[in-house]
């Protein structure tokens, strides 16, 4: 039970807010419901934290059902205000501090993974806008540090604040790969008036997805449990480590001074002399003016992360980017002439997304050939089924069949299940999840229907249909319902297939649901914002299920049980709905999408693909408009060359095992953040090749030397602690500019 001191304390507090509520409603704003319903929470508060118990699980559920509809009608109906801010925090504040949470959901892995969750969805953020890649590494160190300084460091904690935080990173960055596209290529949308990319904009369309995103694949979680999993292996293997090693902490801690240090200093000295330091030799235009004529986005990136990003990558992936870059920087050499052009108009050359397309599509392709590979022929699978049972693993080829059935009685089988499973015993099962949750996911050991996939799929859609067609709520969008029904169940598809690749291989590559853009820019002659809000709602939604997914396999290399995952996880989702998308929103509104600063590369592609797609279907060749007086004939052989030059590259690549896609970042980020990552790809290179390449049984590098683990400890730090500068200094920019 919480002490007294503890009760009259709260009451105190929210005694404070009710105050505030009652101010604000004298000084004339008796119009705003939300105000009342701000104080009437308040009163409640008051009254719970003097007289009620600590609040169970129904009530912390009930607690959170009512803030987030509390908050999120506010946002849909533009009364979001500091009244509605403090009543929701107020209820934040009562769960806190007055439940007694069980390990390892405690208070202070909570807390600490809010407070981790802050930086790596910054971190997240800046990367995808920035660079295109993605590598959130290093949750598990920082949680480490802060669970050591409130006491003892547990395994089972730590994995808590990793799910939180990489859970509200990952679903943060998925909002990143389509939105800026209507920026960069629709800003009289964007902008307005009325503009389109608000606050509640973005929240509306992450948490949309989140919640429905949780049920996308959590039934099919034991499909994926004896896959190798090379990206979530050694994160275990660190989270379970950082306990014995003493040392660690104090690596981690020099790097994040060391960063934050330096940025620091750069803020300071840009705020005090209006030139930008962000890239050399544009840094010193002041002393030697001949170097203004260099754009910023070309030389060396004045970035410690972006640096240490090239270790975490690869030398061989950061060569191919790279590589990328080069091609970049001859369009702008050859076919630009050279001149002090911005990123945006440098980024918005034909030629340059031709050739990304290009390569775009030979990955697409490759990734077609390999599933192919991958399938099993008919006739393979009947002689194996119809063979006698050895009782050995290795002499099935991997599969085990106690009691093999023959071929010919298959009908017969399907028939069967087709009769169990009945609509009486769906209703009856859902009867169970309803009245007892707990129970029924504890008599089957957490495992799901399928047919939930199918239900939530449904009521995704209907929700969709009904915010974003019956009743458009944002101006200039309007979403066909059409695309909702060809899109939500294809979603689960890509969803499927994107798992597969990332529990097999560590990468995340899925172009499934990104199919529905064809059909939606042809067909049904969608606008380009509502195509590219639709497509990354989709994104969302796949990317909060792999979330899911990812961190209980993690849970189980700990240790941790899934519903505790599956509530860290949510949490995280939350931390990304609310203040992951108000890091976005400040990031838009300080600098904009697609300028050298964050030249978002995924979504200016993704922007060109519609854009063509539409083109082609008003019979016009995309880019045509830069080529005025030419022959359209000729433009598009011109063109042609590019995409076919891009084929290319990508096929030969893909041939010596480097990746296509990497050259394709290169080609869409500044050469100067791909000159920095070559510093971090050039230690990647000293270390490995000084222990000497060591495959394990997954064919994926052993990356456990003592120096490896001291230098990506280091590094982690380093990307974290200009994460921390940088999201303050942006906060602060937002505020400034806001007042």
């Amino acid at each position: 039970m919480p002490k007294r001191s503890t009760r009259a304390l709260m009451g105190g507090m929210f005694l404070a807010g009710l105050v505030y509520g009652l101010f604000v409603l004298s000084t004339g704003r008796y119009d705003d419901p939300f105000v009342w319903l701000a104080i009437y929470i308040e009163v409640v508060l008051i009254v719970a934290s003097l007289t009620q118990k600590p609040p169970t699980k129904k009530v912390l559920v009930f607690l959170i059902l009512v803030m987030i509809t509390y908050a999120m009608a506010a946002v849909m109906l533009g009364l979001l205000s500091e009244v509605v801010i403090m009543a929701i925090g107020g209820i934040v504040l009562y769960a806190g501090v007055m439940t007694e949470p069980k390990f390892p959901l405690t208070k202070r892995a909570i807390a600490t993974g809010l407070l981790v969750g802050l930086i790596y969805t910054f971190l997240g953020i800046y990367l995808a806008l920035k660079v295109g890649v993605v590598y959130i590494i290093g949750a598990e160190m920082l949680g480490a540090i802060v669970l050591s300084v409130w006491g003892k460091y547990t395994k089972e904690e730590n994995t808590i604040v990793v799910a939180i935080s990489n859970s509200s990173a990952m679903i943060s960055v998925s909002v990143l790969f389509n939105v800026p596209a209507i920026a960069i290529f629709a800003p009289e949308i964007a902008y307005g008036p009325p503009a389109l990319i608000t606050y509640p904009f973005i929240v509306v369309l992450t948490g949309i997805s989140v919640i429905f995103g949780l049920l996308l694949l959590a039934p099919l979680r034991e499909r994926f449990e004896d896959e190798p999993w090379p990206q979530v292996r050694p994160q275990a293997e660190t989270i379970i480590s950082m306990g014995l090693d003493q040392t660690a902490k104090r690596t981690v801690l020099i790097g994040v001074a060391a960063s934050a240090a330096w940025v620091g200093a750069t803020k300071i000295a840009e705020g005090s002399d209006p030139g930008s330091l962000m890239a050399v030799p544009n840094a010193f235009k002041s002393i030697i003016p001949a170097a203004g004529a260099i754009p910023e986005w070309i030389g060396i990136s004045n970035s410690p992360l972006i640096a240490s990003i090239g270790f975490f990558v690869g030398w061989k992936r950061t060569l191919v980017i790279f590589a990328g870059s080069i091609a970049s920087m001859l369009i702008w050499i050859f076919l630009e002439g050279a001149l002090p052009i911005t990123y945006e108009e440098h980024l918005k050359r034909a030629e340059i997304l031709y050739l990304a397309i290009g390569v775009f599509v030979s990955v697409m392709a490759s990734d077609v050939i390999a599933s192919r590979k991958k399938e099993m022929k008919p006739e393979e699978f009947e002689e194996i089924v119809n063979s006698p049972s050895t009782g050995s693993e290795e002499e099935s080829e991997g599969f085990v069949i106690e009691n093999p059935h023959n071929i010919s009685e298959v009908p017969r089988l399907k028939r069967a299940k087709g009769f169990l499973f009945s609509i009486e015993a769906m209703r009856e099962e859902m009867h169970e999840m309803v009245t007892n949750p707990r129970a029924y996911l504890r008599d089957n050991r957490g495992e799901l229907p399928i047919w939930v996939i199918f239900i939530s799929l449904t009521l995704y859609a209907i929700v969709g249909i009904l915010i974003f067609g019956v009743v458009p709520i944002f101006p200039n969008l309007h979403i066909h319902w059409s695309l909702f029904v060809i899109g939500t169940p294809l979603v689960i598809v890509s969803a499927y297939f994107t798992a597969r690749a990332i529990c097999e291989t560590g990468m995340l590559a899925g172009y499934i649901s990104d199919m529905v853009a064809i059909p939606a820019v042809l067909l049904l002659r969608s606008t380009f914002q509502s195509v590219t809000v639709f497509m990354s709602m989709l994104e969302t939604l796949q990317v909060a299920a792999i979330a899911l997914l990812i961190h209980m396999k993690l849970g189980r290399f700990t240790g941790v049980r899934g519903r505790d995952i599956a509530k860290a996880v949510s949490i995280g989702m939350v931390l990304s709905t609310f203040v992951g998308s108000l890091m976005i929103y400040a990031i838009f509104t300080t600098y904009g999408f697609g300028g050298s600063e964050f030249p978002s590369p995924a979504a200016h592609l993704f922007g060109f693909i519609v854009l063509s797609l539409q083109g082609i279907g008003n019979l016009e060749i995309p880019g045509v408009n830069q080529f005025p007086g030419m022959p359209q004939e000729l433009i598009f052989l011109y063109l042609i060359a590019f995409t076919v030059a891009g084929l290319i590259v990508g096929r030969e690549l893909s041939k010596r095992d480097m990746s296509p896609m990497s050259f394709v970042v290169g080609v869409l980020i500044p050469p100067a953040t791909a000159v920095a990552m070559l510093f971090g790809a050039y230690i990647d290179y000293r270390i490995k090749k000084q222990d000497g390449f060591q495959p394990d049984s997954t064919g994926h590098e052993i990356t456990s030397s003592p120096l490896r683990k001291k230098m990506s400890r280091i590094l982690s730090g380093v990307v974290a602690g200009e994460a921390i500068v940088v999201a303050i200094w942006v906060i602060w920019s937002a505020i400034i500019l806001f007042a």
